[in-house]
């Protein structure tokens, strides 16, 4: 199957000018006269049981690794989300897109859920958010996953992401790849970085960050890192119709309500207001000669601000305080329009001791805890069922509840060196998570409702947990110096939906010294969270095709209503993952990777359209149901090198290139009837850009000085609204588009270094949308709303850097 599928794909490929293009650069760079210096490899500690150091290169596994220098080379972002993005080009992260996706980004490896990629810092499983998405882009809707925005980008001394499938290996959710955020272990030093941004347009963002080392006696070290963020909301839509009409009319006051800086928009567009500070800890201490003590933790605070649809004065709420109050206020005439305020704080700590035995067995044995909690307060509301306070509505703001995710977890994990070519792992886990909804205020669920989002009711509240143990085995051979087995069983045992067993088998051959193989075929699966299993929601939406705002109610799959319309209790997601590739050198100084894949997923878990309740007219739920079966195939290509040049600079070079192309394959019905629509599938299979690339150069020049180019590449995709072979209105089909970035440093002394920079250089924006294509001008948006290329603009910044 890798052969068959694989070949497919590369025939994709040899189409495309992109392809050709990168092909002609990879000719040049061989036989380029590139420096002829070794340079030292990145030791990895992603993708092995083996506590023998081990490469990026001699990894039967494609594994990207950034320092965490580079990491940080990006200004004007929100949080290390849009970092990633930028750097990996298999990782996708969406504008925020509405009510919880607001507050913690969608993201996909390879076209995947969220949900479907592990991440771990320090090596130990990170928690999750406590959002379920449900307001996502299609790829990633009913995901569960982790909000990587919680870990701040100056606690990180490198980041890992294997892209390949490692359930096997490392439990749950490890489908599309895993992610290991390396924190910082300086003992001694440190420094501050204070950053200033601005759009464009004109927002301002600000970042303050600062990290020390210290020695704890005579054998250990704490290493602090602290960051606080304050982004200003960006707006980058344009006026709706509706609200000019009235504008127009002489209307006064319409969009005064805005909580941004854009009035007199009824509606905004684009990022989020945010406010945060992060702090990380991680600290370890040797016991004796054999035993170290090791623990890392975090506390972060976030609030988030999101601006919902406009209400204009035709809006039912507004009807209905006419028609049963007597209402005659000024939002008659001007409309009003919520937002939603996101309060995150988020929490872990995970302790434990690991060592060697005078046998040379390796051992680490943790206990770690991790706590996720987003609380909402709607404002500038109304629920017209309380009637009137005076002349005007009875209450306009409302505390409407909010979500909770908490876990712990304990972990003992074995290796042993049996022999100079054979390593056996072994391990043990227990879990338990808990995922807790928290109600609101009374006012915000009695009647109708606080419109926007309803309040969270007691009866659709609580605390729901789940426990899991697992077991693994992991054995890694050394046949020859050339060749290389690695074998992975792991059983996993739910107190909810049962037991899965799942395999790995890995290879790496080297088949001369500058030219390896390697290949791996694993199956694995996601677990159905608790969240997932119990959420219960009412939102508010646009309908495309009528053009009004609906309400959806969003009930758990095993609730009376949703199984009486062929609703059942979530089982686990499963996958088959296939990958074939190499790695080759230039020279010293230039490597070359090419990684094959294909990750079939059956049983996705997925939220269901609107499915009409019997006997009750007019009444519509939703649920998330074990719907899709999906395949996720194409090619990564990296390329690094460097060059030095006559005069004594030298330049650095990384390309990266992504292929991916999604397919659904099929789907389970629901009481007979497909549950995820046929326009929703084609969402799937075509709002990500196939191709994706980022460029990098650094150039070290003159002693003091460095500048950094970047362009990212973001291929052609189509729009969500619509579809696409539509005779009216299709789906509109939005080109490539590359953004450049770029940043030149100046090291004004060995403590203090100055940096400028920019993203987005040059200011492009996406495609913008009309007729005679699907659009969103009625309501104020001319960008696609979820495209994976930003709407945002461009931005410059300067850093400040105080290293001591």
């Amino acid at each position: 199957m890798i052969n068959t599928n694989g070949g497919e794909d590369m025939k994709i490929l040899n189409k495309t000018p992109l392809f050709l293009a990168v092909s002609a650069a990879l000719t040049l760079l061989s036989h380029a006269g590139f420096a002829q210096e070794e340079t030292i490899e990145e030791i990895i500690t992603l993708g092995s049981r083996n506590v023998r150091p081990r490469s990026a290169a001699n990894s039967p596994v494609p594994v990207d690794v950034l320092s965490g220098d580079e990491f940080r080379a990006l200004g004007s972002s929100a949080d290390i989300t849009d970092n990633l993005k930028a750097m990996v080009p298999s990782f996708t992260a969406t504008p925020a897109t509405g009510d919880g996706s607001a507050f913690v980004r969608p993201t996909s490896l390879r076209g995947m859920a969220p949900d479907q990629t592990l991440v771990l810092v320090n090596g130990k499983r990170r928690h999750r958010s406590a959002l379920v998405h449900f307001f996502a882009p299609a790829a990633g809707n009913g995901a569960h996953g982790v909000d990587i925005g919680m870990i701040p980008a100056i606690a990180l001394k490198r980041v890992e992401v294997l892209r390949d499938g490692a359930a096997a290996q490392y439990g749950s959710d490890a489908i599309a790849g895993v992610m290991n955020f390396q924190l910082r272990d300086e003992s001694a030093g440190g420094e501050v970085i204070l950053q200033y941004g601005e759009h464009y347009q004109g927002e301002q963002n600000f970042k303050l960050s600062g990290n020390v080392g210290f020695t704890i006696g005579n054998n250990g070290f704490l290493n602090l890192s602290i960051e606080h963020v304050d982004n200003e909301g960006l707006s980058r839509g344009i006026q709706r119709p509706d609200a000019a009409a009235l504008i127009a009319a002489g209307a006064i006051g319409v969009g005064a309500d805005s909580p941004f800086d854009d009035a007199p928009l009824a509606q905004s567009w684009g990022r989020p207001e945010s406010v945060g500070t992060r702090f990380y800890l991680n600290g370890g201490f040797e016991l004796n000669d054999q035993a170290q003590l090791y623990y890392h933790g975090n506390l972060a605070d976030t609030e988030g601000r999101y601006r919902f649809f406009y209400r204009n004065p035709g809006h039912s709420t507004l009807v209905t305080l006419v028609d049963d109050f007597g209402y005659r206020g000024s939002l008659l005439q001007t409309g009003y329009t919520p937002f939603l305020d996101g309060d995150m704080t988020d929490q872990s700590f995970i302790a434990g001791i690991k060592g060697n035995t005078d046998s040379g067995l390796y051992y680490d044995l943790s206990m770690g805890y991790g706590k996720n909690q987003l609380d909402y307060f709607l404002n500038n509301t109304t629920n017209p069922s309380l009637g009137l306070a005076g002349s005007e509505p009875a209450q306009r703001d409302f505390d409407v509840g909010g979500y909770e995710q908490g876990e712990i977890a304990f972990n003992a994990d074995f290796s042993m060196p049996i022999g100079d070519a054979l390593n056996l792992a072994w391990g043990f886990e227990l879990r338990e998570e808990t995922y807790t909804v928290n109600s609101g205020e009374f006012n915000s669920y009695f009647g109708a409702g606080s419109n926007g989002l309803n309040g969270f009711r007691p009866e659709d509240s609580g605390e729901f947990d789940r426990a899991n143990w697992a077991v693994y085995v992991d054995l890694e051979q050394d046949f020859s110096d050339s060749l290389l087995l690695q074998y992975a069983l792991r059983y996993e045992d739910f107190d909810d939906f049962g037991n899965t067993l799942n395999g790995k088998i890995a290879s790496l051959l080297r088949v001369s010294d500058v030219f390896t193989l390697r290949g791996a075929i694993s199956t694995g699966f996601h677990a159905p969270t608790p969240g997932q299993s119990n959420v219960r929601t009412t939102i508010t939406t646009f309908d495309g095709a009528t053009g009004e705002q609906v309400e959806e109610g969003l009930v758990p799959p095993t609730s009376v209503a949703a199984l009486a319309v062929g609703g059942a209790p979530l089982s686990q997601e499963k996958s088959w993952n296939y990958s074939l590739g190499f790695t080759t050198e230039f020279g010293f100084s230039t490597t070359l990777t090419v990684d094959i894949f294909k990750i079939d997923v059956e049983d996705r878990i997925y939220r269901t359209g609107d499915i009409a309740v019997p006997g009750v007219a007019g009444a519509s739920i939703s649920f998330y149901t074990n719907a899709l079966d999906i395949d996720s195939e194409g090619v990564d290509v990296v390329l690094s090198s460097s060059y030095e040049w006559s005069n004594g600079a030298t330049t650095d070079i990384s390309f990266a290139f992504s292929y991916n192309r999604v397919e659904v394959r099929d789907q389970t019905p629901v009481g007979g009837i497909l549950p995820v629509s046929a326009a929703t599938i084609e969402d799937i299979e075509n709002n990500y850009p196939n191709e994706r690339f980022v460029l990098t150069t650094n150039t070290r020049f003159a002693d003091r000085w460095n500048l950094m180019l970047r362009a990212n590449y973001y291929g052609e995709h189509f729009d969500e609204r619509g579809t696409i072979s539509a005779a009216i209105s299709p789906s509109a089909q939005i080109d490539a588009t590359v953004y450049l970035d770029a940043e030149l440093g100046y090291d004004y002394s060995e403590n203090l270094r100055f940096v400028l920079g920019a993203s987005n250089i040059f200011d492009e924006f996406i495609d913008t949308i009309g007729e005679p294509n699907a659009n969103r001008l009625s309501v104020g948006l001319q960008y696609p709303r979820r495209s994976a290329a930003n709407y945002e603009g461009g931005a410059w910044y300067l850093r400040s850097q105080y290293r001591f």
